[in-house]
């Protein structure tokens, strides 16, 4: 089943939910927070990837959401 479904069928069965489209941008963006704490926890893009069903990307293929929430002081930077 689908989220969208999902978050159809319990709105269709009464419970309180307002928007269905913001209900289900909620659900989506809980489980990529989730996920980038999985990633800096565990380094696992396999486990990352696993936790939001993909599937067919290579698995050595890893950059941490953190890495784009970092003050421009701690950043990352070219030599040279």
């Amino acid at each position: 089943m689908s989220l969208e479904t999902g978050v159809q069928m319990l709105c269709d069965a009464g419970y309180p939910i307002e928007d269905v489209t913001e209900e289900i941008e909620r659900i989506r963006q809980r489980a990529f927070d989730q996920a980038a704490r999985l990633a800096d926890a565990t380094g696992d893009n396999a486990a990352v990837r696993e936790y939001l069903g993909l599937t067919g990307a290579d698995p050595e293929v890893f950059v941490s959401a953190a890495a784009y929430s970092r003050p421009s002081s701690t950043a990352c930077r070219c030599p040279g």
